[in-house]
């Protein structure tokens, strides 16, 4: 009983402190994730169209910004980026062949009018395979401003 009184007078004192400590693990923790999860995406990256589905909208279920899709081995993948597009419009996107639902417009790279019909593989493209040029220098450091 004792104890327990100590630990919780220790507690009350401590709240802002231990607040604030509980806040900057947490900021640190998703520095740290995001990371991983782009180095991730990196080593295992494949590239495919996406599809814009909404023009940018202010929010809806998704977030903020412009819902796209995306087709890997035979499935449809949808997110939401924070660049503004129109319904319709074309980019390029890189994601994880391992867990495709982790994914990054590549904004840097639209699909201009004469490149509305190239086809896809189901798989998607290897770096090598982008039938346009792309640069993968670029391309990380885009990923990891």
């Amino acid at each position: 009983m004792i104890i327990k009184n100590k630990v919780i007078k220790f507690i009350s004192g401590k709240y802002y402190l231990i607040l604030l400590i509980l806040v900057i693990g947490f900021i640190i923790w998703g520095v740290i994730h995001e990371k991983m999860w782009i180095k991730q995406m990196l080593k295992n990256s494949k590239y495919t169209i996406g599809i814009a589905t909404t023009d940018w909208h202010q929010k809806n279920n998704n977030g903020t910004g412009t819902d796209y899709k995306y087709h890997f081995k035979d499935l449809d993948y949808f997110s939401t980026t924070s660049y503004s597009y129109k319904k319709g419009d074309s980019f390029l996107i890189i994601f994880d062949s391992l867990k495709p639902k982790n994914n990054q417009v590549l904004w840097i790279y639209p699909i201009e009018n004469y490149l509305i019909d190239l086809k896809v593989p189901k798989d998607g493209w290897k770096y090598n395979d982008v039938p346009f040029k792309i640069d993968s220098v670029e391309i990380r450091k885009k990923l990891t401003e």
